[in-house]
Formats: C-alpha cells, structure tokens, sequence
C-alpha cells in the first residue's frame, strides 16, 4: 500500500473518532521557506500531552484524537529554527493550520559569518559561539557582549567544555580550549549545539560554565557549494572561504570539504597583521541504518601580529590603536611580537544507533606548533618606546627604532665580545603531541529512565623552548642571564651546552612536560509528563611531570633532569530537575559539587628554569547552584535565572619586576587558597510584536567577589648587576595578601541589552541593539597588598616612618571602571533564484566609536608605600607605573556577501489535496 493510501486510511479513521469523542485533530503542511521543498521527518508534538508524530515525504502531518482544549503545538527539527503554535481544539473538528514555514538554521538571520574563533583576548574566553543559540540571553552574550570581554558569569574559559565530533579540545597545560584548531571554518561549525551552565548533556560532564558541541558530519551538513567573502577592520581586512557538502549519496558515503583564507596587513589596532588560511575535509559512510564510520581532518594555521595593554598617560597621547611593538623598517611596519599557531587534527570515529542504543567513539591526534616572538636586550638600552623612563619624550620616539637596533649590533669596534647580539628576536616554542580517545554511550531503559556513560583518555607530550628568529646583524646570542649573577658573571642558561649560539638553537630553557588525564563520567535522566530530573558524576584522574633539559647555572640542583610526578584525582557530582507547571512555564534548578585539580601552568613556580613546585598544591573546590524560570508562548520566550558558584582553594602564577618591601628583582608571585564568589542575575526576554517586528530584553547582573584573604609568595632570581642582593633563599612567603571584598576583575559584571529585529517576507531583515555596560574592575596587585608593602626596600626591610594611612587606603582603592553604552547595528538580504541563493549581512559595532576600558591590571613596579605615592604624585595621567589598560575597539563594521548554489536531488514536490 503507498504512503499516501496509507495517509488517506489515517484521515478517514480520525473523521471517524473525532466525531463520536470529545476529541479533534489538528493538520498541516512543513515547507522550507528557503526553497519551497516539503520537509520530512519533522518531529511535531502537542505540549503538555502525550501526542506526537513526525511529517511525511510530502510534509505533511496530523495528530488525531487530541482532547478538546487550548495546547502548544511544538514543531521541532535539528536543522531547522523550532517552531511553537498556540491552537484550540473543538469537538469532531479537523484544525488545518495549512503551510508552515519553517527556516534553516543557517538561513538569513545567522551569526557564524561573524564568529571569530581565536584566543587573542586579553581574558581568553571566546562566546561567539553563544551567537546562534535558541536562547536569546546568550545570543546577545555572543553577537554584543563578547566585544567588550564580557564573561558569562564571570567565569573563565577554563569552565568551559568545546567538544568537536566528541573530541574535548580543553589544552592540558591550562584546561582552556584551543579555539584556534578550527579558526575560520564557520561553515563547518554551524551545527552546534550549547547547554547552559549546569545543565543536562548527553555529550559530557560538562564544566560550569556549559559545554558546546561541534558536528561536522557530513552525512548532517546540507548538500550544495557556498562561496563567500568578508570585509571587516577589526582583526582581519578580508577573507574567503568555500565550502561543498555532497550529502549522503546512494552507496552511502557523504563528504565535506572546506577551505578559507584570511588576511590584513592591519587590523583595528596598528600593526596587527593577520595571515591564516584553514583546510578541512571529512568524509562518513553509512554501513546501514545503525552503523556509521567516520573520518575528518582540520589545519588552520595562523600568523598574528601582537599588540599589549597600554597605560592611561600613553592613550591620552596616541588613543586606542596605538601599539609599541611596531617601528618602521625599509618603509614597512614591523611588529616584533608575532604569534604562530599550527595544529592539524585528525579524528576517527563510529557510531551506532536504534531507537534504544546510541554509542560513539573516535580518535583523535594533533600535533600543535605554537610561536610566540619577543624582541630581548642584553647590555643594551630597553628596545620599547613605552618603556618609563622615555615616557616624557615618547611623543617624539612612539616605536622601535629598528634601525638603531642593527646599527647598535653591528658595532663591534672595541667591544671585547663584538658580534654578540645587544638585541635580537627570540621565539617561545611549544611543540605538542596529543593523542585522545573518547566513548560515549546513550540508553534508553525504559520510556522515562535513560542512561549515558562516557569514557576518556588524552596524553599530551610537550617540547618547551626558546630559539633565535632574527639576530637583528649580530654573529650570535651569548645564552646567559644578565639578571641573574652567580660567581660575579651572569649566569649561564645551559651550562652543559656551548654559550654563543646561533639561529635555531635552543636557548635560555629546554624542558619538557608529560600529561595524561583519564575520565569517567555516568548520568541517569528521568522524565515524566511534567517532571524532567538528572543526576551525574564524574572523576578525572591528571598525571602530570616536567624534564629539565638544560643545566641551568642558577638552578643546579633542580632544574636537570625530572620533577616530581604529580598526581591528582578529583570528583565531581551535579543534579537538576526541570518541572513544567503548564505547557508554557517551567521551573529549572541545578546544582553541582566539583573538584579540580590545579593546571600545569600553576604547579610550576618557573617552569621555564627549574623543577620547583608550588607548595602544598590541593585542588580547587566548587559549589555551585542556579535556579530559572522559563516562560515559552507564541509571543513571549523569557529566562530568569539565579546563580551562586562558589571558588575556594585557587591557584595563580605570575611573573613580572617589581620593588617590594624586601627589594627590587624579577619574581614569581605565587597565590594560593584563593576563594571567590560569584552571584548573579540573568535574564533574557523576547516578545513577537507580529509577525515582522519582535523586541528583546537582556540583562546580566553580577557580584564576582574574593571572599577571602589568600596567601602569597615570592620566588626571586638572584639580583642584577645594578641591584643588591636581597634575598639568598630564593623563595620567600610574604603571608596574607589582603583580598577580600575587593572585586574579581572579569570583565563588565553587570549588563544590559534592548533589541528590536525586523524581517520582510522579501527576505531581508534588520536588528538594532542598544548595550549598556559597568561595574568593571581594575586587577589588583596581590603583593601591593601585603604588609610588606610599608617596609623600606631601602632600609633592609624596616618599616617606613610617618606613614599616612588614610593616603594608603586611598592608593589602594580598587579602581572601577566607568560605565559606557554601545550601538549595533546589523543587517541581511537574501536573494533566491531556483536553486542559487545570494545572502549579503553586514554589522556595525559601536556606531558612536565610543572610548571604554575593557580591563586591566595594576603594576607591581611600586609595590612599596613610598614608591607607590611617589609615582601618583602627579596625577593618574602623569604615572609612570599606573595600571595598564585593554581598551576596547571603536567603531567597527563587517561585510560578508556569501552565494550558495543547493544541490538538487530526487525531491517530493507539494501534492494538492
């Protein structure tokens, strides 16, 4: 029998029912408003009551027997915008709701031409991927707030979880994902799906900041070719990309492959060049219905042009653009700090599923190359035109004098160590091999209980050093510390290795470091008709060591050779449950308890020369809790949601120069028992007006607070040869660093967003929003903050005399930053001919070019009384040590103009009734 008899049966026995119970039916048609096709296989469900079905060939569905009432009907798909109809049922009647378009996700109104996947922030956090999100407190997060690096929660990206085709990307060194694996392939990161904060997910644990997962199967992307090409002055100048999905074609198999090419000699801030270019491909096969294989490969490498944070009395002189690591060189700008980020993935992968089975596994290998250059001195004057004692005069010298940096080399008239390098640019090299296997498996037990598991396992081996890029004329590097003075010489850096060396040697440190992390996590799911209920576990076992390869003459005793093994294994536990009061509102609340152990890039006091581990090394415990209410009609989709994490046992390592009360070196400053508190307010409201406007309200209102006074250290090198010794032992514990109630700095806490969008049945659309922006806060310094701070670095660590203590608790005040308010604009039209598709969007970011800080961070040059009122005697504008700020870009536009071309197949056209 055909389908169509068999719809025509179904239909004649509804008219029957409906006729003689208190019941009717309701029926329509799901067309893709892109091209006009029926869809099949659409899931189309009646909220609230057990009554569901799915569209057939020609689109077409109904749902019989539905009891007389008024109901939600709820149209869900996963490559199409989610669809809620209000509809009332009267006895024996048919509701024919006729044709219901539904959109792409991927159609007009999509954000990911505008995803920029890097980690060049200052706060290495990434929320762009929030920007296609259901939910429209995190789209505005990722499409608004981002710009401004502002932090979901306040958390950073170490809370978050990426998974690509199951493979969780987190780096082992700093548990932050490495969104440069895949930078500039938004076409094949389309299909992805985020779960907020503490939310149930099938894919994983989770971290509490959410997880987002990436499917690049192509069996799932939608046949045709798409070309496009973007123009932006903000971190790139243009870019190109093309991108063709095959689908699944008749033998099974179904391939991807896409490639793009970004570029600018210039971004928004001078001198950042940007030249990438990324490559994918993957390939699946369906063995039948159940079983299918398969295999994906990404290479997206990057060269980037660096800028750094720059004080107020340097912005007020050239603005927010200015960057003082470039100087002209033969007619060109010449940035001295380059990074260069090379990681090609492969991954493996199978899946099975039934309707009561889903289990998947892949490998996984990449091999990241990461560069970082830096222009260095020996004997010579500092190279950077922002360097304090020019300050006065920097308006005459605002970049590098690349050319008296040669001249400076290549003198080597009278000079006993002539050819020797005064100045040179070095890369910081690490070179990683990582290898993953994930498994996951999902069950359905019974028709409310379902059971996920998961497994995995990443080791990670990594090469650490530094090597000559340029020589700058010279002959050669003499690797040794001018810093650090051992016998009256500046002490040698590989002191089983020849001192002069030469381009791509290894210099100043060579180790390596060994990780491996295994997890488990399991989870149960209960569902009933208006309850929704989970509970979950996790344990993460990390190993991790370190491997001297150099000598060093400062260190003998421990920096040859292997480290400790650490070892750490840590627990984690989290529930929730979901009540549905009526077919429009829920209530929400979820919890967690979570252990983590402390990243490598916190166990080492200085990695880079020696085998030292910080002492007492725990892991940081969390608790955290949110709790929302969920409102979703025709008209209204709103979130309110309360949150309260709490952070206690942290870790941090910094290193910098600085005269403390004990003396002036370069340190290592160590923080330990760091507790913080992070409570908050969100909401997200979005209300159709009609069917061409609708309007939306976000706010985020935050309190990220240290709640404790932590503990801190100092690790010296031995004093320079313009510096006295200060201290023999190296190490130093200066106590408590007074934290508590100061301001956890994480970008704007509090946030708030009005919306209008406006889309035409002539497929052009248009969306306005009005952000405003506060309480940000300035990073203080943790050591200004101690009571070595009023000891006399002068007077062998004595207290000052005549202290002004109201002065110091003014000097110390937390600087909070000013509020500001920022206009987007955005954009689109699309334009179909048959089977080709043309789509213009573009965006303006802060119309008005208003000036904001973003961030920033106390120095700890004066971190000592008398310096500190030395230095802000003159005004916040005349200081040479203030704080360094991150100021956010002004205005900014981004043009992408894209042209699809929809593969054609064996489709099923509209049949009239």
């Amino acid at each position: 029998m055909s389908r169509f008899s068999l719809t025509l049966a179904l239909y004649l026995f509804t008219y029957t029912c409906v006729f003689s119970q208190e019941t009717g039916s309701v029926k329509g048609v799901l067309i893709n408003y892109e091209n006009q096709n029926p869809i099949e296989n659409v899931s189309v469900t009646i909220k609230g009551i057990k009554i569901s079905n799915v569209s057939d060939l020609n689109g077409k569905f109904i749902l019989p027997n539905i009891p007389v009432g008024d109901y939600l009907i709820e149209i869900v798909s996963e490559h199409y915008e989610n669809q809620n109809y209000p509809i009332t049922i009267t006895k024996g009647e048919i509701l024919d709701l006729s044709v219901i378009y539904l959109y792409p996700t991927d159609f007009i109104f999509d954000n990911s031409d505008q995803i920029f996947w890097n980690d060049d922030n200052h706060y290495e956090n990434n929320l762009t991927y929030y920007s296609n999100s259901k939910d429209v407190f995190l789209k505005r997060v990722g499409f608004d707030f981002s710009p401004t690096f502002f932090n979901f929660r306040g958390y950073n990206a170490s809370q978050s979880i990426i998974i690509l085709n199951g493979v969780d990307i987190t780096n082992l060194y700093n548990n932050r994902p490495l969104w440069n694996t895949f930078s500039g392939l938004n076409d094949i990161s389309r299909n992805r799906a985020s779960i907020l904060g503490l939310s149930y997910s099938k894919q994983n644990f989770g971290g509490i900041s959410g997880v987002t997962s990436i499917d690049t199967d192509a069996s799932k992307m939608r046949p045709g070719l798409r070309i496009s090409s973007s123009f932006s002055n903000k971190n790139y100048v243009g870019s190109t990309m093309a991108t063709y999905n095959s689908g699944v074609q008749k033998n099974g198999l179904a391939y991807s492959l896409s490639a793009s090419r970004r570029w600018g000699n210039e971004g928004y801030i001078n001198a950042t060049l940007y030249d990438a270019f990324s490559l994918f491909g993957t390939v699946s096969y369906n063995i039948n219905e159940a079983h299918s294989i398969s295999a994906t490969a990404i290479y997206a490498p990057s060269r980037k042009g660096q800028t750094t944070a720059i004080t107020q009395r340097t912005f007020n002189e050239f603005g927010n653009s200015y960057n003082p690591y470039w100087g002209w060189q033969e007619g060109e700008k010449r940035n001295s700090s380059i990074s260069k980020f090379d990681a090609p993935l492969f991954i493996l992968g199978y899946r099975f599923k039934n309707d009561n089975w889903a289990f998947s596994t892949t490998l996984s290998y990449q091999s990241i190359d990461q560069k970082n250059s830096r222009l260095d001195y020996t004997d010579a004057p500092n190279p950077y035109p922002n360097y304090w004692k020019y300050l006065p005069e920097i308006k005459d010298n605002p970049q590098i004098d690349w050319l008296n940096l040669y001249e400076t080399n290549l003198n080597i008239t009278n000079i006993s160590d002539g050819g020797s390098a005064r100045y040179l640019i070095y890369d910081n090299i690490k070179k990683d091999n990582v290898f993953s296997v994930n498994s996951r498996l999902n069950k359905k037990l019974n028709d409310h209980l379902n059971l996920d598991i998961g497994l995995s396992f990443k080791n990670s081996n990594s090469t650490n050093y530094a090597s000559p890029k340029d020589l700058l004329g010279a002959q050669f590097y003499v690797d040794a510390n001018p810093f650090t003075i051992v016998n009256g010489n500046s002490s040698k850096n590989d002191l089983l290795g020849k001192e002069n060396k030469g381009l791509n040697e290894k210099i100043k440190y060579d180790f390596y470091l060994r990780a491996s992390q295994a997890a488990a996590f399991t989870q149960l799911q209960y569902k009933t008709e208006h309850t929704e209920f989970f509970i979950a576990a996790n344990y993460t076992r990390k190993d991790f060591q370190r491997e001297g390869k150099f000598l060093n003459q400062a260190y003998e005793d421990n920096s040859l050779g292997k480290s400790e093994k650490l070892n750490f294994d840590d627990y984690a536990f989290k529930a929730g449950i979901t009540y549905q009061f009526t077919p429009n509102h829920y209530f929400q609340l979820n919890t967690a308890y979570v252990t983590k152990a402390p990243t490598i890039q916190n166990a080492f006091i200085n990695s880079r020369e020696n085998n030292a581990i910080v002492p007492n090394l725990i892991s940081e415990k969390i608790t955290s809790a949110d709790a929302s209410y969920l409102i979703n009609t025709p008209k209204l989709q709103s979130r309110l949601t309360g949150y309260f994490t709490d952070f206690k046992d942290g870790i941090t390592v910094n290193s910098f120069f600085a005269e403390i009360g004990t003396g002036a070196d370069f340190f290592q400053e160590v923080i330990t028992g760091i507790d913080k508190r992070h409570l908050g307010l969100e909401l997200g409201l979005e209300y159709q007006i009609n069917s061409n406007f609708s309007s939306s309200l976000v706010a985020a209102l935050g309190q990220h607070t240290y709640t404790n006074n932590a503990n801190v250290a100092v690790n010296y090198d031995t004093a320079g040869l313009s510096e006295d010794i200060i201290n023999n032992t190296s190490f130093i514990d200066l106590g408590e660093t007074y934290l508590k109630n100061y301001k956890v700095a994480n970008g704007p806490q509090q946030a708030f967003s009005v919306g209008l969008f406006y889309k035409n049945s002539k497929n052009w659309w248009l969306n306005g929003s009005a952000n405003y922006f506060s309480n940000g806060y300035l990073d203080i310094s943790a050591i200004t903050r101690t009571d070595a701070f009023f000891n006399n670095p002068n007077d062998y660590g004595q207290p000052y005399q005549n202290i002004d203590f109201d002065l110091a608790r003014t000097l110390l005040q937390q600087k909070k930053f000013s509020s500001y308010s920022i206009i987007n604009l955005s954009g689109g039209k699309l334009w179909q001919y048959k089977n080709i598709n043309l789509k213009l969007v573009a965006s303006i970011h802060n119309l008005f070019d208003v000036n904001y800080i973003s961030g920033g961070y106390e120095q700890s040059r004066t971190a000592n009384y008398a310096s500190l009122v030395a230095d802000t005697a003159n005004g916040s504008a005349q200081r040479n040590f203030g704080p360094k700020y991150w100021y956010g870009f002004g205005r900014t536009y981004f043009i992408n103009l894209a042209i699809s071309f929809k593969k054609t197949k064996n489709e099923h056209f509209l049949k009239k009734d």
